[in-house]
């Protein structure tokens, strides 16, 4: 039997969700089940990626904030995709984008927007506090 509108509005509420949730115990992903054979992440600030390169970013990030962890504030969902409004946290403490480790923690907020096919993320738009992640990290001035 088909799912009913609400149903799927629900699972893809849960994908959102989740999404993250699989990276931070991950410490990378997004994971494979998670995302269509044809998926694109389009994180801002960076060119669009395949699942491979969104893998070889979240194994980057991971890698010079170890602790990273999303909190997961709301989650809106339609029968089309899901948004997903988080707070990440974490403790620079590798490389990143050619900035050494600091040792400073972050907070910063972010949004992703989700479309889903099938179950399946299709096309991911993000975007993060870059500004203040950087003057957390003491590499930008104040305001």
């Amino acid at each position: 039997m088909p799912a009913t509108p609400s149903e799927i509005i629900e699972a893809n509420r849960n994908l959102g969700r989740r999404f993250f949730q699989e990276q931070d115990q991950l410490h990378g992903g997004p994971a494979d089940n998670f995302c269509a054979p044809v998926y694109t992440a389009r994180l801002a600030g960076y060119p669009a990626m395949d699942l491979s390169g969104h893998k070889q970013f979240a194994a980057a990030w991971y890698s010079a904030f170890p602790d990273t962890h999303h909190t997961i504030e709301d989650v809106m969902a339609d029968s089309n995709g899901a948004t997903v409004r988080f707070t990440i946290r974490g403790t620079h403490k590798g490389a990143f984008n050619g900035v050494g480790p600091t040792g400073k923690s972050i907070t910063v907020g972010g949004i992703a927007m989700m479309r889903v096919q099938a179950g399946k993320v299709v096309d991911l738009w993000a975007q993060f506090d870059q500004a203040g992640m950087l003057q957390q990290l003491g590499l930008r001035p104040g305001q």
